[in-house]
């Protein structure tokens, strides 16, 4: 109960757990966000994530060259998950040069995560695939419905972080199983273990203010 009461408190404070600390991202130029955590987002800026298991999708997009025309490419939706804790990475991109080049992308596409250090991370991969029209698209109740069919990227935290941030006054089933319920899955596991990092993390962030309404707000149950 009072590990519920800290979730809603840090969310009823206004704070974000989608800027938590610990891992840095960088992103090349060609890779522009869709989700980081299940929330939507654009743009390549460097991303700030919890350690542990993280989730973002992203498309490529550049212009390439073919029969002498200038033309803009997007790829599918890839998606790509690891684990990784006081990191700094970067996602590397082939180069896209050709039609040629981008239809064999699209159809395997190979990318890599470095370590600051050189070393090539281990990560999923997967594709967010939507059939017909593209436009509209409501990304985060794709990705919702991804993480829940045990595909190659799908992760279980990504649901209860955003749910959580999304509505604060609701918790996420998983999140906090019954006293009598049996032992939680590693992946229900591992979600409040990221959750209660993001707590103390946060905790130790705020001003002095802050943190007495955190307190209050827990002591009211």
């Amino acid at each position: 109960m009072k590990f519920r009461t800290a979730l809603m408190a840090l969310a009823a404070c206004g704070i974000s757990f989608s800027t938590l600390a610990d891992v840095k991202l960088d992103l090349p130029y060609q890779a522009d966000l869709v989700l980081v955590n299940g929330v939507e987002q654009d743009g390549n800026d460097t991303l700030t994530l919890p350690n542990g298991v993280n989730q973002f999708a992203f498309t490529y997009i550049d212009s390439l060259r073919e029969n002498g025309d200038d033309y803009l490419y997007k790829s599918d939706v890839i998606i790509v998950k690891f684990d990784a804790s006081d990191e700094a990475l970067k996602l590397d991109l082939p180069k896209l040069r050709t039609a040629q080049d981008a239809r064999k992308f699209n159809k395997s596409p190979q990318l890599a995560l470095v370590a600051a250090n050189g070393e090539k991370i281990d990560f999923e991969q997967d594709k967010l695939i939507k059939s017909g029209l593209q436009f509209g698209r409501d990304f985060e109740k794709e990705i919702a419905v991804y993480n829940q069919s045990g595909k190659a990227a799908a992760v279980a935290t990504t649901a209860a972080v955003a749910a959580t941030a999304a509505v604060p006054t609701t918790l996420p089933a998983t999140a906090a199983p019954a006293a009598t319920s049996p032992k939680p899955p590693v992946d229900q596991q591992q979600t409040r273990n990221v959750a209660e990092n993001m707590l103390n993390y946060w905790y130790e962030q705020a001003d002095e203010a802050t943190r007495a309404r955190f307190k209050a707000k827990i002591n009211q149950e």
